[in-house]
């Protein structure tokens, strides 16, 4: 083995499981097409107000309090249009984003009606939920396994996001793996490497909608959830360097088979990156 070489990890992403990598996927957006709907509900332009919203709904990265006016909304529009049966299931999305509203008294009694059917419906038909149980402190150069509970009666659900970094660190790596009753999702151990003083990697739980609009999660980007990483033993050790962390994102996002391979001579330090095979599965 060359002196200097310090050593090439293969990522193995988890089965069936999607990566990437970016500062800001962990926010969610503000929706631009909400308020134009208030606007044209306001004006009884109800038949606009209704195409509107279907774009709200649509609209990437959603935040959950958007999306939950956004529906409450919709099930407005539609119960003045006599849309019953649509009507009912906006309520019960709203009522699982938001399940502590009250309807204010002043409203059509046609709104009302429709928001008391679906909130007649029993709780747990509409119960919209994520859980699992937080990892003791890991062993480095090992992957770290979250199992992940979905209760999601109503489907809402796409897919599990599982965001991570060091704590310390502004981007966060994201893997996601697509909606069941149990997700397992797995952080490849090229992302916890060793450290001689140990460190914390903070993380986000999220489930999303097909729009990757935010339906529930558990920590969030401002207050992650964290885990410790124990303290772990190796050459000069490159952790401590930012762009091994951007590496790091950088090659989860090319998906499994990537290679990184870090060489360090007297004066420089080098990153090689190898992505996998064209046409290759993730």
């Amino acid at each position: 083995m060359p002196a200097g070489f310090l050593g090439v990890l293969l990522l193995a992403a988890s089965s069936g499981a999607e990566a990437q990598s970016g500062g800001s996927n962990a926010e969610c957006r503000s929706n631009p097409h909400l308020a134009r709907a208030r606007e044209l509900y306001d004006d009884l332009n109800f038949e606009e107000a209704a195409t509107t919203l279907q774009r709200a709904i649509e609209f990437s990265n959603n935040c959950r309090w958007d999306l939950a006016e956004i529906y409450r909304l919709k099930a407005y529009v539609d119960a003045v249009n006599g849309e019953r049966e649509r009507c009912h299931r906006d309520f019960e999305i709203f009522l699982a984003l938001n399940p502590d509203w009250d309807m204010p008294p002043d409203v059509a009694p046609k709104i009302k009606n429709c928001f008391e059917d679906a909130k007649s419906v029993a709780k747990s038909r509409r119960e919209l939920a994520i859980a699992h149980e937080a990892p003791a402190e890991v062993q480095p150069n090992a992957p770290v396994s979250l199992k992940i509970k979905v209760t999601d009666p109503l489907r809402l659900v796409d897919q599990v996001r599982l965001f991570f970094r060091r704590e310390g660190v502004k981007v966060f790596t994201v893997v996601s793996q697509r909606a069941d009753d149990t997700v397992s999702i797995v952080i490849p151990a090229l992302a916890v490497p060793p450290d001689p003083q140990g460190y914390k990697i903070e993380y986000v739980v999220r489930a999303v909608d097909r729009w990757d609009g935010v339906l529930t999660e558990q920590g969030n980007s401002k207050k992650p959830l964290v885990f410790a990483v124990a303290p772990g033993t190796t050459g000069e050790s490159l952790v401590q360097q930012w762009w091994f962390w951007t590496a790091i994102a950088g090659v989860v996002a090319l998906g499994a088979g990537a290679v990184i391979i870090a060489s360090q001579s007297k004066d420089t330090v080098g990153l090689t990156v190898t992505a996998p095979p064209a046409g290759g599965g993730q």
